[in-house]
């Protein structure tokens, strides 16, 4: 059998604008968990806590549908989608839990992750056996890093950690998926053809991730033709399938690897450079450099008093988006505030001492791209 693992990723920053969401789930959500669960195709779906929070709001009838997806597997993440090798291991942990109680309490009893997407599939080997520690049978990273440091991707055993499984991410077929889709069919057939001569007639899989807001939202009307003629066309097919995580999982052999540093972004060029997480922590950026400063110093002063509560502003703050749009080539420094005014609201809420809130301003002030304005 040759299995297809489809794993869609679903999120908004807490920052985002309500009408934004609204937006994007008339063009999206709605209709691509409705096709979930009519056509009930074994998809892995990730849902950051930080988007089930703002659909609760503004789109409570798609949580709804989301909740009936029993034919779906859901995996765990960070709630607020922080990046999980570049935070304290107990800020992962929170994270973690925050996401859990949260997703399981809106999406209910259909949320049962045994598997976790790190945000931006970043990862090191420590996170991976921390996340192992906490009892999640399986991540997945991007291959990429894998293909830099091993050679061959593995068709037919899955890499793993302390018996944590890591799956690969094929960046090859899901980037072509998310940025070149064409035809459904077509990708299909491309596909099955591709698989057969890489893994010959034996029993084979193969994973793609993507941003869920890639159909309907980035790309107009690729709901219907793109997603549905692909699920269509595969379920005709004999001897491959669409398949969750877990399914895929089961199925295969785990052999233990050293898993490179690296994430969904990640390129040789980036590895060759020392840089794993370079979108948000690149050594030569000095947005970067100086944003962690001021997170760090208010993440640490703020747990001291130990605030509590889901929608806490300081977990919401670790969020990774400010440093993706102070990156190279996407600056967008309004994007970046937001973020650096989520954390000052932080320290407002967790610290009276005047002498902190002072230092706060003074690291705010150093972030570069507080005096800048976007292209």
């Amino acid at each position: 059998m040759k299995h297809i693992g489809f794993l869609l990723h679903f999120y908004q920053p807490p920052t985002q604008d309500s009408e934004i969401v609204k937006k994007i789930d008339r063009e999206c959500y709605r209709p691509l968990f409705q096709l979930l669960l009519d056509t009930g195709v074994e998809v892995t779906v990730n849902m950051n806590y930080s988007l089930t929070e703002q659909l609760a709001k503004y789109a409570p009838e798609t949580l709804e549908i989301v909740s009936k997806l029993s034919g779906c597997t859901f995996t765990s993440s960070g709630a607020y989608h922080p990046i999980l090798p570049l935070i304290p291991p107990e800020e992962v942990e929170r994270q973690i839990e925050l996401n859990d109680r949260g997703n399981l309490e809106l999406i209910r009893e259909v949320y049962h992750p045994e598997g976790i997407f790190p945000p931006e599939m970043a990862l090191n080997m420590d996170t991976v056996r921390l996340l192992g520690s906490m009892g999640f049978r399986w991540t997945i990273t991007d291959d990429v890093p894998w293909v830099y440091s091993h050679s061959e991707v593995p068709a037919s055993w899955i890499p793993s950690v302390e018996g944590t499984g890591v799956f690969l991410r094929s960046n090859f077929w899901s980037n072509l998926i998310s940025f070149h889709g064409g035809s459904g069919i077509e990708m299909v057939d491309r596909m099955v053809r591709d698989l057969h001569s890489w893994s010959g007639d034996g029993d084979s899989y193969v994973i793609l991730a993507m941003d869920g807001e890639t159909f309907g939202h980035h790309r107009d009307g690729a709901i219907n033709s793109f997603l549905k003629p692909f699920f269509e066309q595969i379920t005709s097919l004999e001897r491959i399938r669409i398949s969750s995580l877990d399914r895929i999982l089961d199925e295969f052999p785990l052999k233990e690897c050293a898993v490179p540093s690296g994430s969904w972004s990640t390129t040789s060029g980036d590895l060759d450079a020392g840089e794993p997480f370079p979108l948000w922590n690149n050594s030569s950026n000095r947005d970067h450099k100086t944003y962690w400063e001021f997170l760090n110093f208010v993440l640490m002063e703020c747990r001291k008093s130990n605030p509590e509560g889901v929608a806490d502003s300081v977990d919401k703050m670790l969020y990774s988006c400010p440093l993706w749009w102070a990156s190279t080539s996407r600056e967008s420094y309004s994007q970046v505030r937001r973020g650096i005014l989520l954390v000052i609201e932080a320290a407002l809420n967790g610290l009276s001492e005047r002498a902190l809130l002072d230092k706060v301003m003074e690291l705010a002030g150093q972030i570069p791209a507080m005096a800048r304005k976007d292209r």
